[in-house]
Parts: structure tokens; sequence; C-alpha cells
């Protein structure tokens, strides 16, 4: 598989989810690149909008990707459900499988960047994450507070 691209204008939200250690685990809130980068296509396809990359970019060893099956798949599912057609899958279409991969990742950054606006006081991210998804419906609205989410959730 060729390199994923990603835009170079998200480098600092980059690091900031898989370098920066959180305070309460010692370790960053994706352990890998590659599930961040497979977090933000997920995100990405579910906002509906795929961002074409323009400007600088930086790239991950495309056998990142090769060596997981999950991730390949993803790559093969996101391309499926935008398409709409089993030709995507074709071996000769896999730039292709890429680039919308990479487009709707591009997509997942802005969706994330916004999410940071609306947590400021938010250092690591993580409570970013979690407060939107419980506003977009994906956990359930009760009385359990964000931090004591946090402590259940393992990203």
């Amino acid at each position: 598989m060729r390199n994923v691209r990603r835009p170079e204008k998200y480098e600092q939200i980059f690091k900031r989810f898989t370098e920066q250690a959180h305070s309460r685990t010692g370790k960053p809130i994706f352990s890998t690149l590659r599930e961040f980068l497979c977090f933000l296509a997920v995100l990405g396809y579910h906002g509906s909008e795929r961002i074409p990359l323009e400007g600088k970019t930086i790239e991950l060893d495309g056998r990142v990707f090769d060596n997981s099956e999950q991730s390949r798949d993803l790559i093969y599912l996101l391309a499926l459900a935008s398409e709409k057609d089993a030709n995507i899958l074709q071996p000769d279409r896999e730039d292709e499988m890429v680039t919308i991969f990479e487009e709707y990742a591009a997509s997942g950054f802005k969706v994330l960047e916004q999410w940071m606006k609306e947590c400021p006081d938010d250092i690591y991210g993580d409570q970013a994450i979690l407060t939107a998804i419980r506003n977009h419906g994906f956990l359930k609205k009760h009385d359990t507070s964000i931090e004591e989410v946090i402590d259940s959730v393992e990203f």
C-alpha cells in the first residue's frame, strides 16, 4: 500500500493525541499514528465530508496499514461506503481507496479541531472527544460526569 498522507497544518493536533502523555495514564490518548488516523477517518465519514488534501502533507508508511488487517479493512470499507460500487475494491484502484481514506481523515481533523475549540481548557483532548461524543448522542446523557466517563474509558 502506498504511504498515507495527512495535512501538515494539523500536526500540533496530531502530536497532542499521539505523543503527549496523559497525566492519568502516562500514555498518549492514541498509542499509534495509525489508530488516530483511523479514528479521524471514521469521524470524517460520520460527518459525510471528504476534504481533498491541499498544501503540505506528512506521510505515514503504508506498510503500517498493510500490517494491520483491521486498518486495511477500514480503508476498504470507507471506500466502498463512499463510492457505493464494489469495483472500488479492485487492486488497481488501491490508490483511490487510500485517497478516500485520507480525505475522510482530513475531514475528521477539521471536526476534532472544532471539538477542541469547544473545550479550550482540555490540554489532552480526551474531554473534548468525550463531550462531543456525548453531545452527538453516542454516549447516553445521564448523571455521570465526563470526568467519571474519562476514568472508565481507555482510548
